[in-house]
Parts: C-alpha cells; sequence; structure tokens
C-alpha cells in the first residue's frame, strides 16, 4: 500500500482529531443532558424531565444513552404520572430497539407490573412478559418472577399452572421472606380448592417467621384452616400465637369466644345444617301446596 503523502496524512490525522474531539463534546453534552433530566425526576419536575429525555433520545437515537433515556420515560409516566398508556408505549419501544440490553429487561419488569395491576389487569399479557424476562440468561430475580408469574395464574384461576410453579420453586431450596411467600400461596390454592388437610402444613412452616406481617397471615389462615377442619382446639391455640398488642389481643379473646361457641353448639349437634343430597339428575321437590298453587296458576318458572 502506498504510503500518504505527508500533506494528505496531516491533514488525515486533523480529520480524525476532529471527529474525535466532537464524539467527546456529542458524549458530554448527552451526559450533562441525562443528568439534568435525571435531577428534574428526582426534583418532581416530571414534565421538565420528559422533555430533556425526549431531546436525549433524539440526540442519541442508538447512542450510548438512548435507551437510559426511553426507561426514564417509561418510568416517569408509570411511577409519577401513572399515565399507564404512555408509559407502555416507551417500555414497548425500548424492549424493541435494544432487545437484551439491561434497560429492557427492566422494562419488561415493569410491563409485567402494569399487565398485573388492577387498574390494567391484563394477566395474559403480563405472563407474557414473566415469560420474557425467564428467556433472559443470568436473571438474578429469577425466584421472585417465577412467584410473580405463579401469583397471576392462581388470579387467573389456573390452580394447577400456580401449584406446579409454586411447588418447583419450594423444592429449589428458597429460603427467607421469599419461601414464605411461596408458602403462604401454596396454602392460600388449598384453601381455594378446599383442601384444607394439605393446606396446614404449608402454612405451619410460616409461623415462626422473621416477618411480621407473613407470621401473621400465616397463624389467620392457619386458624382458618383448622377451623374448617372442626379442630377448633387447634385454631383457638393457633390464634393465641398471634403476638401481643392490644389490637391482636382484643381480637384474639373474641375470636376464642366464637370458636368456642362454635364448637359447643357443634357438639349439641346444633352448628351444622344438613341438606339432604339430591341424586343427581334429581329436581328437589316442591311442596305439594306450592306445587298446585303454581300449576292451578300455569306457572312453569321456579318459585322466587
Amino acid at each position: 500500500m502506498a504510503a500518504l503523502h505527508p500533506d494528505k496524512r496531516r491533514g488525515f490525522i486533523s480529520g480524525m482529531l476532529l471527529l474525535a474531539a466532537l464524539f467527546v463534546a456529542c458524549s458530554s453534552s448527552s451526559s450533562q443532558l441525562l443528568d439534568r433530566a435525571e435531577a428534574n425526576w428526582r426534583k418532581g419536575r416530571y414534565y421538565e424531565a420528559i422533555k430533556d429525555n425526549e431531546d436525549l433520545y433524539r440526540m442519541e437515537q442508538r447512542g450510548r444513552y438512548a435507551a437510559r433515556a426511553l426507561l426514564n420515560l417509561g418510568n416517569i409516566y408509570y411511577l409519577n404520572l401513572r399515565q399507564l398508556k404512555q408509559a407502555i408505549e416507551f417500555y414497548n419501544r425500548l424492549t424493541q430497539e435494544f432487545p437484551g440490553r439491561e434497560e429492557a429487561l427492566e422494562a419488561h419488569r415493569k410491563l409485567a407490573g402494569i399487565y398485573a395491576s388492577p387498574e390494567f389487569l391484563d394477566l395474559d399479557q403480563a405472563i407474557v412478559e414473566y415469560d420474557k424476562l425467564l428467556a433472559a440468561r443470568d436473571l438474578e430475580d429469577r425466584a421472585d418472577i417465577l412467584l410473580q408469574r405463579a401469583d397471576a395464574y392462581f388470579k387467573k384461576g389456573d390452580y394447577y399452572r400456580a401449584l406446579r410453579e409454586l411447588r418447583s420453586l419450594d423444592d429449589s431450596g428458597i429460603r427467607g421472606h421469599l419461601a414464605d411467600q411461596v408458602s403462604l400461596k401454596i396454602g392460600n390454592i388449598y384453601q381455594v380448592q378446599k383442601k384444607f388437610a394439605d393446606a396446614v402444613e404449608p402454612f405451619q412452616k410460616v409461623l415462626t417467621a422473621t416477618c411480621q406481617e407473613c407470621r401473621k397471615s400465616a397463624i389467620l389462615n392457619l386458624a382458618e384452616t383448622y377451623e374448617s377442619l372442626f379442630a377448633f382446639d387447634l385454631a383457638i391455640e393457633t390464634i393465641g400465637k398471634l403476638d401481643r398488642t392490644p389490637e391482636n389481643q382484643q381480637y384474639v379473646r373474641s375470636e376464642i369466644a366464637r370458636l368456642n361457641d362454635k364448637k359447643k353448639r357443634i357438639d349439641r349437634g346444633s352448628g351444622l345444617e344438613w341438606t339432604q343430597p339430591q341424586k343427581s339428575g334429581t329436581p328437589a321437590k316442591q311442596p305439594a301446596a306450592r306445587k298446585r298453587a303454581q300449576t292451578s296458576k300455569g306457572v312453569v318458572t321456579g318459585a322466587k
């Protein structure tokens, strides 16, 4: 390759230095704009922060700070202004333009949170976002995402899928607060399914939790489970494990009185209302007088 003429070589070097200087200047300008945008955000100047981030995104396009600008825009609309449709728009743009980036993963988390929220409640779409997150490698909060996806299945009424995922999490060796949440959710599913005997063990596992709210939830749910099993002495014993605050003590006294009264009524045979089971496909017989009255009036609908 022929050597460049000294004058041309000097021109080439000068050009490269100029490009480098422009790059540094643009990078510095973008960094300063990002700092200003996030300072405005922290101070509650949300619309100023939105404008700064939009300017930053236009300036950067697919550059270093573009993904951060889109994430900031989504977060402001979601977390501060509660304008969910605008937040979804920016999060989706981020995941489409910068797939695989850490900012895109955070956008999937936020999208799942929006779709699972009571304000939006699209559980199928929330599950789609959880699936996209779980497809990523080295996901640090994988167990948390699995729990959130199981909760979405629970809210959908797909108890089989929810229980399968929760059991898998429970068997994976998780510890601490996450393990408590998994056990509580497993117990809740068994309660909904009226499998009260199966609900006892998961609730018992949380009775000694360090999390006060988890422990309280386990005690109340376990007492309810024992009551459903007519194990009133165990229900009373469990209620007594609530922390000894004035509010709790008043509740404990009233619950013990109620449970003792219910136990006495059942022991006397007056605590349950039994319904004569009907054979499959056989309608219940109406009292003769009512049946005759309906027939005489030509009534064909059920009595109200």
